[in-house]
């Protein structure tokens, strides 16, 4: 991952069948029509066993044949093209309050901001390292500190277009049905564990995400397709401190954590928040 707003540090509808897969099929086929013919016109001289056992060697080269073939086709279907979605094994505890995108209590003294991109590799690398995970275990979930999340698009900055920003949308949609951290764990369950390729988040997979991780899709599908937080993406992205020049950014009441302004460690986290007492 780059500096000065870089976020360097992952599908869709089912991909057309490849033209080469039916070639290969073809070509297979082909083959083992030959293969038969060869075989008749050996075997017609021979003993019984003999041909027998040519052709019961045949039969098992065709099987071999066809069995590739059916290999290639299914091995294109079954790529990160086709849409399929992965559950998150790393997953927010259900038993923390949740207000917003705010995780924990909402009145703690002591408030971790994170800058984050849904199609950041450090970023997936925070939420899923264990950096994350032990803030929410040692301080989030005693209540004395609250994790509030805030988007900075690094990923569309930097390729110019707006997957991670219809990501941040589908997340605020499903914090208004009181499920952002569950969102949230789908969205990096399924962002290509670091490829931060557009296609990751489409608007089908999004909605493929969203009704994988058990949102009311009447509600969700009319808040995506209408990009009802594009403008409150926005505004927070503008808003985003000076010293944030990155994603994954770690603000401790305020204050930056990290020489960078990016990617800070668990134990500079710590060293900031138990700084504060």
């Amino acid at each position: 991952m780059a500096k000065n707003g870089s976020g360097r540090s992952a599908g869709s509808a089912p991909a057309p069948k490849d033209r080469r897969s039916n070639k290969a099929g073809g070509s297979a086929g082909r083959d083992s029509s030959r293969a038969l013919a060869r075989a008749s016109t050996h075997g017609a001289g021979g003993n019984g066993a003999a041909s027998l056992l040519l052709w019961t060697g045949l039969f098992v080269v065709i099987a071999v044949v066809v069995v590739a073939t059916v290999l290639i086709v299914s091995g294109g279907k079954n790529s990160t093209a086709t849409g399929d979605v992965t559950a998150p094994t790393v997953v927010t505890p259900a038993n923390i309050p949740v207000t917003g995108r705010t995780l924990g209590n909402p009145n703690a003294a002591i408030s971790v901001d994170m800058y984050g991109d849904f199609r950041c590799v450090a970023c997936f690398g925070f939420t899923t390292g264990g950096t994350e995970q032990d803030l929410v275990q040692n301080y989030i979930a005693g209540g004395k500190v609250k994790l509030v999340w805030h988007d900075y698009l690094s990923i569309d900055k930097i390729q110019g277009n707006t997957a991670s920003r219809d990501a941040a949308n589908a997340a605020w949609c499903a914090a208004d049905q009181g499920k952002f951290w569950v969102m949230h764990d789908w969205l990096y369950a399924n962002d290509g564990s670091g490829s931060e390729v557009a296609s990751v988040f489409t608007a089908a997979r999004i909605s493929q995400i969203a009704k994988a991780a058990g949102l009311d899709m009447s509600t969700f599908q009319a808040c995506a397709d209408g990009g009802s937080h594009l403008a409150d993406i926005a505004a927070e992205d503008a808003a985003t401190p000076a010293g944030v020049t990155g994603t994954p950014a770690i603000l401790v009441n305020g204050k930056i954590v990290g020489s960078q302004g990016y990617v800070p460690t668990y134990d500079q986290i710590k060293a900031a928040i138990d700084a504060i007492g």
